[in-house]
């Protein structure tokens, strides 16, 4: 009797202490942690499925306002076969930045200048997902509540409408840390897996290897061009964190022809006009004294 009644009381703690782990809120990191996933969508000028193969990383802190952010970046390998062979790799593009509220177990996200929500934590079995700047338009709600292990730790895992997607505190989607949370249409996110302080916390069930050949993973480029807004339909500005003289923008379709070059670029800042361009994918590429010192991706819709 007093057997039956020692391995009792051991399941018992063992039970209790397992729901405090996932009891216990997990904030975002907020250093040493990188993101490896994908998006893919169809670009319909070409006819191809372009790929995005990237690393998003947290690098440096901000302050907008009163708040503290964290600032993201992307490394990333673009292709679009067989429209654009080889495909090229960028470095060091600035995304985002996002801050924590932990004592409300939020999220937000600060992106072409406007702070907007991005996760609310509080969430039980039957609620439908807020309204954030990832879930517009998508009535998604919770369909279960589990936990999974994160490095040495339980997270909580909320499987939304249809199970397509969760929700993991600390970690984001299992479509990505901050992308748009629904189901694939011509277009979609999948992450492959987290690493932080160098050590794999994560990994999707496809088994995705965590490192993404000859892309460095946390390789800031400082003469980076930040595009707003983009996609665009008429003009965009295009601002050059740098001072450059005389370079040479070039911009080029989904089939690596050329299709509009600007010379001469003396500040920081351009207007680019769409002029009689069809909508679809191109790539910028800017250039100095046969330099190359950034390369973009630009959409352009009707």
């Amino acid at each position: 009797m007093k057997k039956h009644s020692l391995i009792l009381t051991i399941l018992l703690l063992a039970l209790t202490a397992g729901h405090g782990q996932t009891n216990a809120y997990h904030p975002f990191p907020d250093s040493h942690a990188i993101w490896i996933g994908t998006y893919w969508y169809y670009d319909p000028s070409s006819g191809c499925v372009v790929n995005d193969d990237y690393n998003l990383y947290i690098s440096g802190d901000t302050t907008i306002g009163t708040y503290l952010y964290h600032k993201l970046y992307k490394n990333g390998y673009m292709s679009a076969p067989p429209c654009l062979p080889p495909g090229f790799y960028y470095y060091g593009q600035y995304w985002s930045a996002f801050r924590q509220d932990s004592t409300n177990k939020k999220i937000y996200l600060f992106k072409n200048g406007t702070d907007t929500l991005a996760y609310d934590f509080n969430l039980n079995v039957g609620d439908t997902l807020p309204i954030t700047c990832l879930s517009v338009g998508f009535n998604n709600y919770i369909q279960s509540i589990d936990s999974v292990l994160i490095g040495n730790q339980y997270h909580k895992r909320f499987w939304l409408s249809n199970n397509y997607a969760a929700l993991i505190e600390g970690i984001g989607t299992t479509l990505g840390a901050f992308v748009p949370i629904a189901p694939p249409f011509e277009s979609g996110n999948d992450l492959w897996c987290v690493r932080i302080n160098n050590q794999i916390v994560w990994t999707s069930s496809q088994g995705n290897d965590c490192s993404l050949t000859s892309i460095r993973e946390n390789y800031v480029n400082e003469n980076q061009i930040l595009i707003f807004p983009n996609p665009f339909s008429l003009t965009t500005t295009l601002k050059i964190n740098g001072n450059f003289t005389n370079a040479i923008l070039t911009m080029y379709d989904a089939y690596g022809q050329q299709v509009k070059q600007i010379k001469n670029i003396s500040g920081q800042t351009i207007t680019l006009h769409r002029d009689n361009l069809p909508s679809g994918l191109y790539f910028l590429r800017l250039t100095e004294n046969n330099k190359t010192f950034a390369i973009e991706k630009l959409l352009i819709t009707d």
